[in-house]
Order: structure tokens, then C-alpha cells, then sequence
């Protein structure tokens, strides 16, 4: 028996793709969101004291109501924040009995599969930025020798790979290609791009999946 995954990001507050999501629910296994579910939670802000930008209390409220209604349901689920989603402070308490936010880059056994799950975006000015020195710390961690990893989790996809021809990243831009081109994970879960999203593009052995502004069904053997 295979494992069937939902996957979403970039919903923005779209009512349509929140709905669309808790319907699919109940005929998979669970449940991965990559991020980028809040417009403007992680805008920067001096007066950002609640782990937001003050603006966005309703769409952090949205969140919260859609990640209790997914723990509802009884599927696992994970959620890996995108650079408009709102701080660790305020993703950390919305586990639940089913699932959690991933805050800090880590690797663990999900469903029998080999999970890498990294929360950090190319630097776009908002939150969870992407670092030289993350980057250089994941290759350390997990590349000597390269771990076999069946899901690579993360907002953004990797240089070159569903990255809208690379428009947006800068040759100098720290991205997780080094780590995908060393891992070759089975699958690469990514959102951020839009216009690339809900397509699939293969890189040598990985499957690279942006699902962005989608709900997309992935069985895995």
C-alpha cells in the first residue's frame, strides 16, 4: 500500500483553496502545507511585538482556525512557514494531537518516509530568511555522508528547478540547490513561485513538486 499526501501552499487567505483543502482531507493520509498561508504576517515591522506584522491579526486567527479544523480531521499534518507567515512564537503553539509547524530545520521519520524539513526562504526582506551560514550547516549535517531522504520540505524550490527561470534569485542568492544536488531526495515540496505552481519538474532522481496557489494530491509507492 502506497501513502497518499495532500500538499498545499500560497493559499493567502483564499477561501476557495482552504476549503478545497479540508474537503480533499478526508481521502488521503495526510497532510503537508508549505507555507505562505498569511499575505502579511511576516511583513517587517518595529511595532511587530506579537510575533506579526500588526496588521494581520485576522489572517494569523485564519490560520489557526484552519490548522485546529485539519488536526480536527485526524490526519497527519505538517506546516513549513513561508516568508509571509508570522514567527516561530506564534506557529509553535498551534501543534496539535496530529501534526505540528516545523520551525527549525530538522530531519525525522514521517509515515514510514524520511523527512528533511527546512524553513528558511531565499532573502526576500520578510521573514524566515535563508542564510549562507543555514545552508553550510544543513550540507554539514546531512551530507557526510548524504543521508537517503525520501521528502525535502521547504518553501521555496531550488535554484533552477520551477523557480520561474530564476528571476527572482540572484547568482550570488543562497538557495538549497547545493542540498538537493547532493541529497537527491525522492521528492522536493516547494510553493513560493506562483506561476510555476502546480506543476512538476524532474531532476535527476528527485521529483520536484511546486505546488503553489494549488492543492495537489501526491501518492507515493
Amino acid at each position: 500500500m502506497g501513502i497518499k499526501l495532500l500538499l498545499g501552499s500560497d493559499y493567502h487567505g483564499n477561501d476557495r483553496l482552504i476549503r478545497q483543502a479540508l474537503d480533499h482531507l478526508p481521502q488521503v493520509d495526510a497532510y503537508i502545507n508549505c507555507g505562505d498561508f498569511c499575505s502579511k504576517a511576516g511583513k517587517p515591522s518595529c511595532k511587530a511585538t506579537q510575533g506579526f506584522h500588526p496588521t494581520a491579526q485576522a489572517e494569523v486567527a485564519q490560520l489557526q482556525s484552519f490548522l485546529a479544523a485539519v488536526d480536527s480531521l485526524g490526519k497527519p499534518w505538517l506546516f513549513l512557514p513561508g516568508n509571509h507567515d508570522p514567527a516561530a512564537s506564534v506557529l509553535e503553539p498551534l501543534a496539535g494531537s496530529w501534526g505540528r509547524a516545523i520551525t527549525q530545520s530538522c530531519c525525522f521519520e514521517w509515515l514510514g518516509l524520511q523527512v528533511l524539513a527546512v524553513p528558511w526562504t531565499p532573502p526576500w526582506g520578510w521573514s524566515w530568511t535563508l542564510t549562507r551560514s543555514h545552508l553550510q550547516e544543513l550540507l554539514t549535517l546531512y551530507g557526510q555522508p548524504p543521508r537517503p531522504i525520501d521528502l525535502l520540505l521547504s518553501h521555496a524550490p531550488p535554484r533552477g528547478l520551477l523557480d520561474e527561470g530564476g528571476k527572482w534569485y540572484h547568482r550570488r542568492m543562497p538557495t538549497l540547490r547545493p542540498l538537493v544536488d547532493h541529497l537527491q531526495p525522492r521528492y522536493y515540496i516547494c510553493g513560493h513561485m506562483h506561476w510555476d505552481g502546480g506543476k512538476v519538474e524532474r531532476c535527476g532522481s528527485t521529483l520536484v513538486i511546486n505546488t503553489a496557489l494549488h492543492n495537489m494530491v501526491l501518492e507515493i509507492p
